[in-house]
Order: structure tokens, then sequence, then C-alpha cells
């Protein structure tokens, strides 16, 4: 369903019902909507989550994923984590929903949501999703993340070496659980209360003015502060790298393009001593791969957000068998078609030459054509 971009099991089930047309793959009567749906309630979640540890071991193994910024020397494999809601009603719910209060035109009602933790690689291609949690009622993102990360080295035991998280992960409990499991981390710094953010403007004042340095469109100034004891509860001294960035854009005013400057300012709490300033920035910018190369494409054309059936155990099965769909089709086009018969073709587009191979074309497969 998920590899030829069927949305529903109900647009699953009108194809099962057109004549002979899946008779090569399914013997006898075709499941319903209805049995798709009850059948997923009582998966076990764990072979699917060993699965999807087999395909990302098999991918790296093969070098399959690719850098997306091949020129910086990062030798880090690195993971982002965050929370992603997946569903939201009014009316419908179970024993694991969220629940919040909303504002409508007719009054306040009570609105009943699921959301997840998301563990996606990140500063590769493709961004695939090596695990997910539960947030359950009555705790927050981070508990859900915790539980996550202790079983991270079962299946990922030589896979990883740094998560790059968000500063709502960015707590003591957390970060011990993380190094417990010889990961280490970073994250944006940015909450001006932390002592280790205050301790930072002290020590940004008395600094002197780096040098200069380019990247490309990126003029970079550049600050390493190692060794820092401003967070004490970790129990090991943290490493801070700031950076005060220029950045040139291209912007259209009154019909002419334009160039601008825009500064930034970034601040990059890391448990890493040894690594290279330039690795530690990139690792920390990598973290918005899991929003614009993850949420943002699985719900826009992989139906993510798509009600299926309402159960919490179904719920995490599709999410699961859709991540394993994403990763392995994504192999299947970049290593089945060669890079000059690939271009310019959307995965949309590939998706649909899927579905005719598999169902009209038996004698003939447009991934055998050349170039």
């Amino acid at each position: 369903m998920f590899a030829v971009r069927q949305r529903s099991f109900n647009g699953l089930e009108l194809q099962f019902k057109i004549p002979n047309r899946w008779d090569t793959f399914l013997q006898g009567r075709p499941p319903s909507a209805d049995t798709l749906a009850y059948a997923l309630e009582g998966f076990d979640l764990e072979p699917l989550r060993d699965a999807l540890a087999q395909v990302a071991h098999e991918g790296k193994r093969k070098k399959a994923f690719r850098r997306i910024k091949k020129t910086s020397g990062n030798p880090y494999w690195t993971a982002a984590l965050d929370g992603h809601e997946s569903g939201a009603s009014y009316k419908r719910c179970c024993d694991q929903c969220l629940t919040r209060q909303i504002e409508t035109a007719h009054g306040p009602k009570i609105q009943y949501y699921h959301r997840e933790v998301h563990l996606q690689l990140v500063g590769f291609t493709p961004a695939m999703t090596l695990d997910l949690e539960p947030v359950l009622p009555g705790e927050d993102e981070v508990a859900a993340a915790r539980r996550m990360v202790r079983r991270i080295r079962k299946r990922y035991p030589r896979f990883l070496d740094l998560l790059s998280i968000d500063a709502a992960y960015l707590e003591a409990p957390f970060t011990q659980d993380v190094l417990k499991e010889n990961l280490d981390v970073v994250t944006v710094l940015k909450q001006e209360n932390r002592d280790l953010y205050q301790d930072i403007d002290g020590l940004l004042k008395a600094a002197p003015t780096p040098e200069i340095l380019t990247d490309g469109k990126r003029r970079i100034q550049q600050w390493d502060f190692t060794d820092l004891s401003s967070w004490p509860q970790v129990g090991r001294p943290v490493r801070v790298i700031c950076q005060s960035e220029q950045v040139k854009h291209r912007v259209r005013v009154a019909r002419q393009w334009q160039e601008e400057t825009i500064p930034s300012e970034w601040r990059w709490m890391t448990t890493l001593s040894q690594a290279q300033p330039e690795w530690i920035a990139e690792s920390g910018h990598a973290r918005w791969d899991i929003e614009n190369r993850g949420f943002n494409e699985l719900e826009q054309h992989w139906a993510m957000n798509h009600g299926f059936h309402h159960h919490p155990n179904a719920r995490l099965a599709i999410l699961l068998i859709l991540a394993l769909a994403f990763a392995l089709t994504t192999f299947f086009f970049d290593r089945n078609l060669k890079p000059p018969f690939r271009k310019g073709k959307t995965r949309l587009f590939l998706a649909q030459r899927l579905l005719e191979d598999l169902i009209l074309h038996p004698g003939m497969t447009f991934w055998s054509q050349p170039p």
C-alpha cells in the first residue's frame, strides 16, 4: 500500500476488487479494509523494529546512505530526536490518547490526539526513521525519548555516534541516559536562565575576536569553549561552540533579484570533547532534517497523518511499516535506476511506475530500461 502510494485501507480494498489484478501476489480472497485494521491491533511491534534496524545496517554496510554535505569530512553518524503529532479527533479516543482543551466557536472542547517521538538518521539521504516511541498520557516527550534511548544499543550497537536534539530535551537525566549508551549529544543552547548560558555570555565578553571563516555564501566567526563545569548535574564537563554567521541570500525586490545578508547567532552545547567545531555545528543544524526531509515529506506524500485505524498498537504498527516502505523504496529507486535515467523524475512518478509494473506489465519492467 505505501510503496505504490495508496493513501488508505479503503483505497487498497478498491484495488483488490479489480478482477485478476493482484492474483500474482495474493492467494485466495484479498483482505478487506476492516480485516487489515483489526489484524494490526495484534501486531508484534518488535519484529518491525528489528526489520528497520536490519535495513539500516544493510544500507550502511553497502554504502547506500549518502552524506548531504560531502566536503566537510564529518565522520559522525548522527540521528535526531523529535516529537510529532500523528492525528487528532474530537470524537474518537482510546486508552493511550492525550487530551487538550481547544477553544472553538461553540465553546471549549476536549480534543484527543496521539504524539510519538521519532528517531531519524540526519545529514544523510535517505532520511530514514530508525525507531519511534509513543508519548503516553501523563508524561512528556522526554520520558518517551528516555525509553527509546535505553533500547537504542540493542539494535544499533555501532551504528550511531551522536544524537542531535532540541533544547526541550536538554535535561540531566536524559543526557545521562544517552551517555550510558556510549552516545554523545549536541543541542542548540537557548534557555537564557540556565547557568551555562549565562556563563557563556560572560566568556564571550572576555574572548578575543576570532578570524572570519568563509564557507560558500557564509562568513563565520567561531568561539570554542571547552571543559565547562556550569552543568554539574551531568557529571562531566561539557563544551559550547558559538557561531556568528553572515549568510548571503538572493531575494526578489520589485521584480529584480538582489543579494541580502542575514545575520544569525548559534550556540551549540555538546558532550563531544575532541570533534572539530565545524562538525558539531553541522550535526546540530542537521536536526532540521527530521522536519524538512522527514515529517513534511511523509505527511504530504505518504499519508502519515491519515487515521488508518484508531487503536494504539495499530497506529504504531502502521507508522513502523510506513518507515520500512519509505526506506526500501528509496533504496530501490536509487540503486536500480542510473542517475541519468532517474534525473527529473519525482518519487511519486516512480511509485506510479512501480504500481504499473506490479499489476499491468508482469513481462516487462520499467527498471530494466537503459538510460
